[in-house]
């Protein structure tokens, strides 16, 4: 028997084909775990700058908010003010208002 047989040089390359094989799909697996890390990374900055500019617009829209409260309760004092006044005599003295004389009505 031979040592360098043509079914043993046939054996070695075969294991060297797919050893080859196996090591660049690890290789491709290496590669595209690295790729997802980046893009995972980027997608996660990306994230994080839309939820600082959703927290910039709800922090605005609050703002607005309490002033918008606080001028309705200055509107809402001023009208428990009017509401407490005595309502004036002057308009009782003078001729009615144009709305509050009744429409004239249609002849028949």
């Amino acid at each position: 028997m031979q040592i360098n047989s043509e079914y043993v040089v046939k054996n070695h390359r075969r294991q060297l084909f797919l050893g080859g094989f196996l090591l660049m799909l690890s290789l491709m697996c290496v590669a595209m775990t690295v790729l997802f890390l980046f893009v995972s990374n980027s997608a996660n900055q990306r994230v994080e700058e839309i939820r600082q500019q959703y927290r910039t617009i709800s922090e605005r829209r609050e703002a607005r908010v309490a002033e918008l409260t606080n001028q309705l309760v200055t509107l809402q004092n001023k009208l428990d003010d009017l509401s407490n006044h005595p309502v004036s005599t002057r308009a009782d003295k003078g001729k009615p208002a144009e709305g509050d004389s009744s429409p004239p009505q249609p002849k028949r």
